[in-house]
C-alpha cells in the first residue's frame, strides 16, 4: 500500500520527502544602471539555477511559486520610511537614477535600477515562500535560489547590495504565523557562512533569545567588510539575549575546509544542540569559495556539503538555504550544486586525508568559545572558574617576575606601559663591571601535557649571569612564547590581534632603558631577546648608536616572524654578522616553509637548533652562547 497523507492525497505525502526550490527570472531585472560589470550581477542566480537544472536536480525538487512581498511583511524587520524611499528612488528618472546610484553605491555599496524594487520584492516573498512550505513540512528542506541578497540590510537601512533583510523577515513571519501546533516555529538558528559578518541580521536579532545568529566570516580586525567591531568574537548579544550572537572572526583570508569544519565541531554545532532549534537558516553566501573574487578564502565545495550535512541534522530536517554573496560565477554554482546534493539526501564525498585547520583557525574558535563560556553549558570547560572569593588571583603577565623579585632583582623605575613589574635589575648596573646583560623577553607559555606548567626558558641564562656576577636587567614583554607558528593553511603569516600594540609597547620600554640606564652604564652590554621580544631588540639596534657599547647580541625565537635587520642601515649587516647569533626551534618556518626567503641577509643568517621546543633552547645551547658572548667580551 502506498503512503497516504492525512487528508488523502498522495502527492502531498510524496512532496513533503522532496526538497524545494524557488527561483525567479525577474529577479535578474535589478542590475546596475551602468551596466558595468559589478560583482552582484544578474548572472549569479541564472548559473547557479541553470547548473542545477543541467545536473537533473530541479527536475528531482519541488518548485516552489515565487511571489513579491508586502510592505507588511518587510515590517516585520524594517521600518516603513526605508521600503517608501526605495519605491521612490526606483521611480526616478534613468538620468536621474544613474548619478543617486553611483553615489549610494560609493556611500552604502547598493546600487538601484528602475527595476530594483520589484526583484527585492521577488526575493524577499520568494524566501517567505520557500521557509513557509518547509514549516508546514510541505516540503523537508529547500533552497532559495534568489537575489538582491539580504544579510546587510539592517533595520533602517539597506547596504552591502541588500535591500531587505530575506533571511530575517522570514525567521520574524515563521515565528509569527507558527506560534504553536505540532510544526511550532519559535527557536530559530541563521548559520551565516557568507565571508562577510550579517550585520543585519545580528542586528535585527541582538537582543532577542529566541533567534541563535551564528556567523563564521573574514574579519581582519575589523577593517573587512562591513567594518567595525560588531562581528568580533566578544560580540555576543543584548542583555537579553547574551549568547545568542556567536561571531567566529578569521583575522585573515585562506581559511580552508580545515578551519570551518574545526569551527564547526568546537563552537556552531554543539551550541546547536543545545539551543535546539525549531528551524534552521543557511545564510549561504558563497564568496569564501576558493576562487571568488572577493572573499580570499579556499572553502571547497565537498566543505560546504559537509557543513550542510551537519545542519541538515537539526530541527528535525527543517532547513532552508537562502543564496547570500558569492560573485565568481563557477565557484558560487558548483558550490551551490554541492549543498543542495545533500539537500536532497545525498551523503557528501570523503574529506581529503590530512586535513586539519590551521593555528588560526584553531585559536579563532578558541577564542569564541571562551567569549561564550558565560552562557553556554557546552562552553564552560573553555575557560578555567573564577579564583574563590577571598583568594587572590593574578595574570599571567608578571607571574615570573613576581618570583623573581628577591634581594638579588628588584623592579627599576621606568616609564611603562606594560605591567608594574616588568622590568627588574640588579643593583650593580651602574656599576663599573665585565658586563651589563639585557634580557628582553615574552611571558612563559603554558604547557598542559600532564598538569598545566609555564617552564621559564630563560633560567640557563638566569644561572649563568649570576655564575658570572655580571649584572642584569630583565625585560618581560606581554606576548606569551609562540610554541606554534600563527598562520593559516595557506601558510601566511597573521599578526594577532593585540600583537601590534603589544609589540610597540616592549619597543618603547626597551628605549626608555636604553636611553635611560644601558646608554650610560660604565660596562659593556649583551643584548639577549626571546621570543617575540627579539623585534624590541632587532627595534633597539636599528634606532639607536649601539655598536660601541654592545659587544654580543643573541636572539632566540620561538615560531614567531625573524625580525629582520634594518633596510635603511646596512652597515649594521657587518657588525650583526660578526656579534650576533641566532637561533630558531626546529622546524620553524623559516627552515620548513622557506618563510621569508625573500628577505635575504637581513634574516640575519639564523640557525635551526634540534630542539623543537623554544623553552628548550637556551638550556640545550648555554655552552655554546656563552663560549661566544665570552669571546665577544674578551
Amino acid at each position: 500500500m502506498r503512503p497516504q497523507a492525512a487528508d488523502g492525497d498522495t502527492s502531498n505525502a510524496l512532496a513533503a520527502h522532496k526538497s524545494g526550490i524557488v527561483f525567479d527570472s525577474r529577479m535578474m531585472l535589478h542590475a546596475t544602471p551602468a551596466d558595468d560589470g559589478h560583482p552582484e550581477r544578474p548572472e549569479r542566480i541564472a548559473r547557479i539555477f541553470d547548473l542545477l537544472q543541467q545536473n537533473g536536480y530541479v527536475a528531482r525538487m519541488t518548485r516552489i511559486p515565487s511571489r513579491a512581498a508586502f510592505l507588511e511583511e518587510a515590517k516585520l524587520v524594517h521600518d516603513e520610511k526605508m521600503w517608501h524611499d526605495f519605491e521612490t528612488f526606483v521611480r526616478m528618472p534613468t538620468e536621474q537614477l544613474r548619478p543617486f546610484s553611483a553615489h549610494l553605491e560609493v556611500s552604502s555599496s547598493l546600487y538601484l535600477n528602475n527595476n530594483s524594487m520589484i526583484s527585492a520584492r521577488l526575493s524577499l516573498g520568494s524566501v517567505i515562500e520557500l521557509s513557509d512550505a518547509v514549516a508546514s513540512r510541505r516540503i523537508r528542506n529547500g533552497f532559495a535560489v534568489v537575489r538582491p541578497p539580504g544579510h546587510h540590510a539592517e533595520p533602517d537601512r539597506g547596504m552591502g547590495f541588500c535591500m531587505f533583510n530575506n533571511v530575517a523577515v522570514a525567521a520574524r513571519w515563521l515565528q509569527q504565523k507558527y506560534t504553536d501546533g505540532p510544526n511550532k516555529v519559535k527557536r530559530i538558528m541563521i548559520l551565516d557562512w557568507d565571508v562577510h559578518h550579517g550585520n543585519g541580521t545580528q542586528r535585527a536579532f541582538w537582543d532577542d533569545a529566541d533567534i541563535l545568529y551564528v556567523s563564521l566570516h573574514r574579519y581582519e580586525g575589523g577593517k573587512f567588510y562591513p567594518g567595525g567591531t560588531f562581528g568580533n568574537y566578544d560580540s555576543v548579544g543584548g542583555p537579553s539575549a547574551m549568547g545568542k550572537s556567536i561571531n567566529i572572526p578569521w583575522p585573515c583570508g585562506g581559511m580552508n575546509d580545515g578551519d570551518y569544519l574545526h569551527a564547526f565541531n568546537q563552537v556552531v554545532i554543539p551550541a546547536a544542540h543545545e539551543f535546539a532549534p525549531d528551524f534552521v537558516f543557511i545564510s549561504a553566501g558563497f564568496d569564501a569559495a576558493d576562487g571568488d573574487i572577493l572573499g580570499g578564502c579556499k572553502v571547497s565545495p565537498t566543505g560546504y556539503a559537509h557543513m550542510t550535512y551537519q545542519l541538515a541534522a537539526l530541527a528535525g530536517g527543517r532547513l532552508a538555504v537562502v543564496l547570500e554573496g558569492g560573485y565568481t560565477l563557477d565557484a558560487i554554482a558548483n558550490s551551490a550544486l554541492a549543498v543542495t546534493k545533500v539537500i536532497v539526501g545525498e551523503t557528501p564525498p570523503p574529506l581529503p586525508a590530512g586535513m586539519a585547520t590551521s593555528s588560526v583557525g584553531s585559536h579563532t574558535a578558541a577564542l569564541t568559545a571562551s567569549a561564550l563560556a558565560p552562557y553556554w553549558r557546552c562552553f564552560a570547560a573553555a575557560v578555567p572558574p573564577p579564583a574563590p572569593s577571598g583568594m587572590t588571583s593574578r595574570p599571567l603577565e608578571g607571574l615570573l617576575h613576581t618570583a623573581r623579585k628577591t634581594e638579588d632583582m628588584v623592579p627599576l623605575p621606568v616609564k611603562n606601559k606594560l605591567h608594574p613589574d616588568a622590568v627588574l635589575a640588579t643593583p650593580n648596573i651602574m656599576l663599573e663591571g665585565s658586563a651589563l646583560v639585557i634580557l628582553c623577553h615574552d611571558l612563559p607559555a603554558l604547557h598542559f601535557h600532564t598538569k598545566p606548567s609555564a617552564p621559564d626558558g630563560t633560567e640557563a641564562i638566569l644561572n649563568w649571569v649570576k655564575n658570572s656576577s655580571y649584572a642584569l636587567i630583565d625585560i618581560e614583554g606581554e606576548s606569551p612564547l609562540s610554541l606554534h607558528p600563527f598562520r593559516n593553511n595557506m601558510h601566511e603569516r597573521i599578526e594577532s590581534e593585540h600583537m601590534a600594540e603589544e609589540r610597540n609597547n616592549l619597543r618603547e620600554v626597551l628605549l626608555y632603558v636604553w636611553d635611560n640606564y644601558a646608554a650610560l652604564a660604565l660596562a659593556p652590554v649583551v643584548l639577549i631577546g626571546y621570543g617575540h621580544a627579539c623585534d624590541a631588540v632587532m627595534h633597539l639596534i636599528a634606532n639607536r648608536s649601539i655598536k660601541s657599547r654592545v659587544r654580543a647580541m643573541v636572539q632566540v625565537l620561538g615560531h614567531n616572524a625573524l625580525p629582520l635587520l634594518p633596510k635603511n642601515r646596512p652597515e649594521l649587516r657587518s657588525w650583526f654578522k660578526e656579534n650576533a647569533r641566532v637561533l630558531c626551534p626546529k622546524g620553524h618556518p623559516v627552515f620548513a616553509d622557506g618563510d621569508q626567503s625573500n628577505s635575504g641577509k637581513r634574516l640575519g643568517n639564523p640557525a635551526e637548533s634540534s630542539e623543537r621546543d623554544p623553552a628548550l633552547i637556551f638550556q640545550s645551547h648555554i655552552d655554546q652562547l656563552e663560549k661566544f658572548i665570552q669571546s665577544r667580551l674578551t
